[in-house]
């Protein structure tokens, strides 16, 4: 995805997390404890459409209508970092208005080539701008974000624009030949002004997550020759209740990791 390479980091490797496998189905909890979902639900998300396109996305994009996972070797490019990222459309067909949602809960993970399942990002500081629908020339502006009134970073969108997301800390490294497959998971949900109706929000945005590969922790961006996308998350509605959005490049894997449930 294309953004000012000087604002989008992420988190240290060094201090990753390597989570046991677990079996437990996915769940909604309280407004206040993070959402958990299995991979096997995520794997199942990359392969149905979007719930709606965004506004302003060219049909000829690969990712305008489905997620995508991009066929790269990040190995063989020696693409040494890597970060989540989030972006928020207008529903095309909808009524161009602005509205503001929450956020929480940014976390990336990497499936090793050893079997274990680390936590490498984790995350509820945002950097981000509003984009033109399109992200030729990088072109984007400010974009109003603040703070919800729980303290989750809040953003207004521009219903003309894309507002891409990413973490304020710095970049996951990685050993580009040890990675067997990504998953980024994110909270969000529309922060209602008062006397809103569900006429008023309901099916109004739509957001999608996803991941890039950097050649350095502190690589600028610079046209696709210092990131490489690893995959665009399905599109899906932004409620006014928390809800988890994925991405995932895991496609085919045994039960038990298809089964294992993590923290969105």
């Amino acid at each position: 995805m294309k953004h000012s390479g000087n604002l989008c980091r992420g988190l240290v490797i060094a201090g990753a997390t390597c989570l046991a496998m677990m079996t437990a189905p996915a769940v909604l909890a309280d407004d206040a404890a993070p959402l958990t979902i299995t991979i096997g639900e995520a794997v199942r998300h990359m392969k149905m459409p979007h719930e709606a396109i965004p506004y302003g996305v060219p049909a000829s994009y690969n990712w305008s209508k489905k997620p995508v996972v991009q066929d790269i070797n990040a190995a063989a490019r020696n693409f040494r970092s890597m970060t989540g990222w989030g972006q928020i459309f207008r529903a095309d067909g909808t009524e161009p208005i602005s509205l503001r949602v929450s956020l929480r809960n940014l976390r990336t993970y990497v499936l090793t080539t050893s079997g274990n399942l680390e936590l490498v990002q984790s995350e509820n500081s945002f950097d981000g701008a509003q984009f033109e629908t399109d992200y030729k020339g990088n072109r984007h502006t400010q974009a109003d974000i603040g703070r919800d009134a729980q303290g989750n970073i809040a953003v207004t969108t521009n219903p003309f624009a894309a507002f891409h997301f990413w973490p304020t800390s710095v970049r996951a490294a990685i050993d580009p030949q040890a990675v067997r497959g990504v998953i980024v998971t994110l909270e969000a949900k529309l922060d209602p002004e008062p006397g809103s109706t569900e006429a008023d929000l309901s099916k109004r945005l739509v957001l999608s997550v996803g991941a890039d590969y950097w050649l350095a922790m502190d690589s600028e961006w610079d046209n696709y020759r210092t990131n490489l996308g690893l995959g665009v998350g399905r599109f899906e509605y932004v409620g006014t209740q928390w809800k988890c959005f994925t991405m995932t490049t895991i496609d085919r894997e045994d039960a038990r990791i298809l089964a294992t449930a993590i923290q969105c």
